[in-house]
This record gives C-alpha cells, sequence and structure tokens, in this order.
C-alpha cells in the first residue's frame, strides 16, 4: 500500500473520465485502487459490448395483422358511448339543479331562442317567397348543380391513387 490513505471512488472516477489529477497518481501507486480500476475497465468493455437486440422487421405487420383480426365489437363502442353520454347529461343537469343562477340563465336562454325563432322562419319563407317569384329558384339550383358536380369530382380525384412516374 502506499502511505497515502485511497480516495474516494467517485473522485477516482472522476479524475478517471477527464484523464488526469492525483487520485490517479495514487491509483498508479497502490495495488488495491489499480486493481479496482482494472475491474472497472473490464466492466465497462463488458457493458459495452452489450446491446438491446433490434425488433424483427415484421414485428410492426405482425401486430397490426392482431389488431385487424380482433376488432373491438361494436356493441362495447355503443355502450361506452352511452356511458360517456350519460355520465355528462347527468353531470350537467346535477350543476343546472344545484346552481339557480345557471338554471335562471338556461330558462332566459330557452325563452329568448323560441322568441328569436319567429322572425327566423318568417325570413327563411321571405326569401323562398323572393325565390318563387323570381327566376332565383332556377340560378338556385343551377348554382347547387355545379357546385355539387364539382365536389363530387373533387371526391372522386381524391379518392383516386395517386399517378405514377410514367403517367405522369
Amino acid at each position: 500500500m502506499s502511505p497515502t490513505p485511497c480516495p474516494d471512488l467517485e473522485v477516482l472516477f472522476a479524475e478517471l473520465e477527464a484523464g488526469e489529477g492525483p487520485a490517479l497518481d495514487h491509483a498508479a501507486e497502490c495495488e488495491a485502487c489499480a486493481a479496482l480500476m482494472e475491474d472497472h475497465r473490464l466492466l465497462e468493455n463488458d457493458l459495452f459490448r452489450l446491446a438491446d437486440p433490434l425488433p424483427p422487421p415484421s414485428l410492426v405487420v405482425n401486430v397490426m395483422a392482431r389488431v385487424a383480426e380482433s376488432p373491438v365489437p361494436q356493441r362495447r363502442e355503443v355502450w361506452t358511448g352511452l356511458a360517456i353520454l350519460l355520465t355528462s347529461l347527468g353531470v350537467g343537469l346535477g350543476f343546472l339543479f344545484t346552481n339557480d343562477r345557471a338554471l335562471g340563465r338556461m330558462g332566459t336562454a330557452f325563452a329568448a331562442s323560441v322568441r328569436d325563432s319567429r322572425a327566423f322562419v318568417e325570413g327563411l319563407f321571405s326569401g323562398a317567397h323572393a325565390l318563387w317569384s323570381t327566376a332565383g329558384l332556377a340560378v338556385a339550383c343551377i348554382v347547387a348543380f355545379v357546385v355539387f358536380t364539382s365536389l363530387f369530382g373533387l371526391k372522386r380525384l381524391a379518392g383516386s391513387p395517386p399517378p405514377s412516374l410514367s403517367e405522369a
């Protein structure tokens, strides 16, 4: 053993990483520290040789095939959706019935919508009458036909596979 006491392992390994320091000078003279550093070096080499194995190339294909084989039953989806709907309705109604201000606002909003719906319906009838009494109905039908045929054409183009390089 050397006349100086052995340094802490943290200090020794920190200086080993840095490549210089008094702890490394001590390890050159001390047999116990030199043996510890050699064990550390061998362990580090063994750890570097270990590697996580890569998954097989067919992993994603196999997983997706198993997912496609076992779809979620539609009944389960319907019951889950109903449970979510009923829970949210229950929470909303519970909030309304426990809060007088919210219940009053809801009643006022409902009454305002009933009052305003009469003006909305009268406006619709007035617009329909204007279209009927002028040639606007024919123009509206032609514009609607052009818009819908354009949309269906775009949908058909978007649904087709992309052209290959030879077609472009």
